[in-house]
């Protein structure tokens, strides 16, 4: 829902929508790209990131993660990406 992290935004003609959990939909009103700050001062970006004004929670694909070079790794402890 955070549109100002968006470094390009562009609105989307024909909208779709994000379901969630619990089965309510919330429609997808731009799509663009944005920064991601990693470690040491690195910068990547990410692509083809969905504007949903309506969802409280930043939800993330890490289909999505992996395709831009990113490792995406799962322990006991948590989730960790590089």
């Amino acid at each position: 829902g955070h549109k100002e992290w968006f470094e390009r935004l562009e609105k989307i003609e024909r909208p779709g929508y994000v379901e969630m959990g619990d089965n309510t939909k919330h429609p997808i009103e731009h799509i663009g790209w944005i920064l991601i700050f990693v470690n040491e001062g690195e910068v990547k970006y990410m692509d083809n990131v969905f504007h949903v004004p309506n969802i409280a929670k930043n939800v993330v694909i890490f289909d999505q993660m992996v395709e831009h070079g990113m490792k995406v790794k799962f322990n006991e402890s948590g989730c960790f990406i590089e």
